[in-house]
């Protein structure tokens, strides 16, 4: 049975139960007025539990993003695009008080921009942005997240140690974490007439 029916059996039978023990009191039929008194707190107390424990997660979703929009409009910024994050020190925040509070700290605005049942918040520093997703479902990926899954991907393969190069003798072969095998071969001093043919095969 859909919930919105349940819901409206329950309170349609509440409606009922109220009007019976109203007509028993009427009628000085005081204990099955307390009988049917009773029933109906019961059952207001059933749809109240019912109705907040089957709250759909976009509904539990929308009220959320709504008390946050509400709560913080002073400081936020609503964006059209996601600011430039490729140079930055990307923090992924647990909660937005925990964002909030960083917020309090620098003074700067928490820029959010909305996607379909997501909206990610972005509080950007001079060299670090902190970040907060609130979304629907958790097993979907925002735009941001891919965003910052190509950031971290591309930071890594920059991060390489090429330190172990330094003392190569001969040509070898090195299998480097996130960025494959390579050939290499150690560099020997070449005449200016070899260099000047390198210049002209580039």
């Amino acid at each position: 049975m859909k919930r919105s029916l349940k819901i409206c059996l329950l309170g349609g039978l509440l409606v009922i139960l109220l009007a019976v023990s109203a007509y028993l009191y009427k009628n000085n039929l005081i204990n099955y007025a307390i009988i049917s008194g009773t029933l109906a707190v019961v059952d207001a107390i059933t749809m109240i539990i019912f109705t907040k424990n089957t709250k759909s997660s976009e509904a539990i979703y929308k009220s959320n993003l709504n008390q946050i929009l509400k709560s913080y409009d002073s400081i936020l910024v609503k964006a059209n695009n996601f600011p430039r994050l490729s140079d930055k020190n990307i923090i992924m925040v647990a909660s937005i008080d925990d964002l909030i509070d960083a917020q309090l700290e620098i003074r700067k605005p928490i820029y959010y921009r909305m996607e379909v049942n997501a909206c990610s918040f972005i509080l950007l520093d001079s060299n670090e942005a902190c970040v907060y997703i609130l979304k629907e479902n958790q097993e979907h990926s925002t735009s941001l997240e891919i965003i910052i899954n190509e950031i971290e991907k591309a930071k890594s393969k920059k991060d390489v140690d090429y330190s172990v190069l330094e003392d190569i003798e001969k040509t070898t072969i090195i299998k480097l974490e996130n960025a494959g095998a390579f050939k290499v071969s150690p560099i020997r001093d070449i005449t200016p007439r070899q260099e000047e043919d390198f210049v002209e095969m580039l």
